[in-house]
Formats: structure tokens, sequence, C-alpha cells
């Protein structure tokens, strides 16, 4: 059996490494598929989309400032399911890591892979792009997602590395893309941006899709704060990280897509084909080639980050003692968490073996941002519980109250306009409140949960010769 307090998490990230990981867990998917979702809840209006993207901008700015007082605060690993349990307790804890282990982050790493297999398969269906075998696609999943477990399970600085360099490929494809843009409008070519405010019939569901997606095209703007422990002078790098990993994603994004509008038109960018691939054809040529290998490239990069981040979260989970404690098991000899990256990888291949997780990406979001929020309203229980010393930042009140009262506005209208998309997530969110009293139970530990735990240690010890992490004392 393995030795309690025998391993721990090493600090290896220093400040490029974690707005590496900011800026790629947000450059991803999202700046390649939400223009199309935000012209079209915007009525097709350009200078309504735009101020969408830097609306969007604004309201992760000011979460990413509480957590920015949050990483200084509260020394400790786990991102918003660690604030969640330290601003409202257990319970709360618990429902968001059910609610992430079952369905938000597989979902994302799944998303992730998809569509990193479609590009990758776009060159051989170029004129059916629409007739990939779905089966091909899910397998070449596996692969994307395979290759990044092991990277993870080999070595967190490999796992690092290899983020900084998808960084700055996506980086520099995107730049290409804003350098085309201003080139074609420098020619005089403006006739996009006429009467940039005319919109067609749009509706209150529309605009909050439209904002979710602006919200999605941001996501990750909390990736370092799953790592808070792993980070080298986390007083100077978190604050530092969290403003440039985001400030970064949002200038290339409101550049890219006035470099989108001005060339294409809107039925273009609304014809359903990846906005990024039609720029590609139409001015690009022969590098066309670079954007699929970017978008694929994007979506890899993502895959990367959420498997980092979610497998601290579980980590975590596992060493309060709300979740098996196998999860919080280290790898001796490569200081990564083994068993919380396999398990992570076990729940999102049965995602994967779905083929379609789209129909389920707007309750995605939704209960995404909804964490977020909960945990940016419990700041000032935070406070109170953790006191701040002359070097913790501290955010102004303004910034958590404009992300909770924007969020919880999105929230009421999406709910009115469509509250059949979010039922299904919202039951199996609930199934975690009988779980939790349930896995508190003397009887059930002694005779289930003990057991499964006990065999699942065993395995673990012998086999990725892991022992479990020593308790956090902050």
């Amino acid at each position: 059996m393995a030795s309690e307090g025998a391993a721990t998490l090493k600090k290896q990230f220093g400040l490029v490494s974690a707005t590496s990981y900011i800026t790629g867990s947000i450059i991803g998917t999202g700046i390649f598929i939400s223009p199309t979702v935000i012209l079209e809840g915007m009525g097709s209006s350009v200078g309504l989309s735009l101020l969408v993207w830097m609306l969007s901008a604004g309201v992760s700015f000011c979460g990413a400032m509480c957590y920015a007082e949050y990483g200084m605060r509260v020394r400790k690993s786990g991102g918003t399911y660690t604030y969640i349990r330290e601003g409202y307790g257990d319970l709360a804890g618990f429902v968001y890591l059910w609610t992430n282990l079952v369905l938000l982050r597989p979902l994302s790493v799944a998303l992730s892979v998809l569509v990193c297999a479609d590009y990758l398969m776009r060159p051989a269906f170029l004129s059916c792009p629409g007739q990939a075998p779905s089966t091909a696609k899910v397998l070449l999943g596996f692969a994307v997602v395979g290759l990044f477990v092991v990277v993870n399970l080999y070595s967190v600085r490999l796992a690092a590395s290899v983020q900084a360099i998808v960084t700055a490929c996506k980086v520099t494809a995107l730049l290409i893309i804003i350098v085309t843009g201003i080139i074609h409008l420098g020619q005089g070519n403006t006739e996009n941006f006429s009467d940039v405010f005319q919109t067609k019939d749009f509706k209150p569901g529309g605009i909050a899709l439209a904002f979710y997606a602006g919200l999605f095209g941001y996501a990750g703007w909390d990736a370092v704060n799953g790592g808070v422990e792993e980070i080298i002078k986390p007083s100077r790098n978190i604050p530092i990280a969290v403003l440039a990993g985001l400030a970064i994603p949002t200038v290339v994004y409101v550049l890219a897509n006035v470099a989108y509008y001005a060339v294409l038109t809107n039925d273009e960018i609304l014809s359903g084909i990846a906005v990024a691939y039609v720029f590609g054809e139409r001015k690009l040529g022969v590098f066309k080639w670079v954007i699929l290998a970017c978008v694929a490239m994007s979506a890899g990069g993502n895959t990367n980050s959420n498997i980092f981040i979610y497998s601290r979260i579980n980590f975590v989970g596992g060493r309060d003692g709300l979740f098996p404690r196998f999860l919080s098991m280290i790898s001796v000899q490569r200081g990564t968490p083994q068993p919380s990256i396999i398990a992570l990888f076990l729940v999102t291949a049965a995602f994967l073996c779905l083929g379609d997780i789209k129909s389920v990406l707007g309750a995605y979001v939704f209960y995404r941002v909804g964490g977020e929020c909960l945990a940016v309203s419990g700041i000032f229980f935070i406070r109170k519980k953790h006191t701040a010393n002359d070097n913790t930042y501290k955010t102004h009140w303004v910034f958590p109250g404009i992300y909770v009262v924007s969020i919880l506005a999105l929230s009421v209208t999406a709910i009115v306009e469509k509250p059949a998309r979010f039922f299904p997530p919202f039951v199996i969110m609930l199934m975690s409140v009988p779980l939790y009293y349930m896995s508190r139970s003397q009887s059930w530990k002694r005779f289930h949960l003990t057991r499964v735990n006990d065999w699942i240690t065993l395995v673990c010890h012998r086999l990725l010769l892991c022992e479990h992490a020593c308790q956090h004392v902050q």
C-alpha cells in the first residue's frame, strides 16, 4: 500500500510557461467557429458582432481579475473547484467536481480532438467535407488525445514546452490572417464595412447565444489557477500571466474578426463552412493549407491544456477526500498526477465513442460560465477566510459585480428562450447531491468505496509507481 505524504507537485512553471498555457487555452477552436454564431445571433450586423467580441473580452477580464486575486490568496491548485469549495463548502465543491468529471471537461477535450481530426482529414475530402467517415474521425480523435495524454503522463515540462510551441504557431497563423486583412483594407476594399450596424431580425435568445459564443472564444483564462501549486513565484507570475494571457487573445481576436469581415461577405461567414478555411480559399491560395494546419493545431493545443487543467481538478478533489483517493496519487519518477490523467482519458473516450457531441455545446458553455460565476460570487467569503498580506493583489469590487450580473443576465435569457436545452445536463448535475451524501455514509465507505479505492490504489502503486500526495498546507 502506498505510504501517505510521499509525493508532492513540483514548482515547474515560470512566467512564460504560465502565460503560454492561458493564451494557448484561449486561442483554440473559438476564433474559428464562433464568428459564424456571433454574426447570426446579432442579426448579421458586423458592428454589433465586433461589439460582442469586445464585451465578451471585458466580461472575461472581470472574471480573470478575481482569479488573479484568488491565485495569490488561495495557494492551492484546482481552480474553480477550489474556489467554490472554499467559498460555499464541500457539497458545492462536489457538485462542481461531478459536473466536470461526467460532462464538462471530457466534453471539452472530446470536442477539441474531434475538431482537430476533422481538419486533419479535410484535405482528403475537400469537395465533400460533410462526407468524411465519422468512424475515421473518432479513431483519429483517439490518436490525438492519446498523444497528448502520453505527453502529460511523461513530463510537466514537456507538456509546457508543447503548449508554448503550439501557442506560438497559432498566434503566427492568426497574424497572417490579420496582416492579409489589413492589406486588403489598405487597397480600398471597405465595402463590407458600410452600414455596419444594420441588422436583420434577431431575438434575445440569439443575443444570448452570441455572447455565449464570445465567452466560449475566451474560455481558458482560468488555466493557470488549475495548477497554482506548480507556479514559480506565484505572487509575481500569476497576475502578470493572467493579464498578458488574456490581453494577447483579445487583441488578436478583434483584429482577426476585422480581417474576416473585410475579406468575406456575411453570406460566406454564415455558410456553415469554417470561416478561416473560407478566408484561406479567398486570399491565401496555396497557403490555405496553413490555415487547416492552424485550426488542427489549435484544437490539439486545447486538448493539451485541458488535460493539464482538469486532471489537476480531479487530483485536488481526490486529495480533499471528495473524490476517490487514488486520484490524488503522483508518479514518484515523473511528478505528474498519472491516475487523474488516465481517469480523464477514460471518460473522454466514452464521449468520443458517441461521435457527435455538438448537440450539447450550448449547455456546455452555460454550465462552464455558471461554475465560474459561482466561484467569483464567493469572493467576499474567500477574503474573510484567506487574509491578505502586503504582496497580495486585491481586485476592485466592481469587477466581480460586473461578471456576476452579466453571467446571470445571460443565463436567465438563455433559460427563458430554450429551457429544454439545459434540462438534461441539469438532471446530470443534480445526481451529484444524493451521490455526495451516499459517499459520506459509513456503510457505503466500508463496503464499497474503500474496497474499490484500495484496489485501484494498489494497481497505481505497483504499475505506475505512484504515491499519495501529501495534504496541502497553505
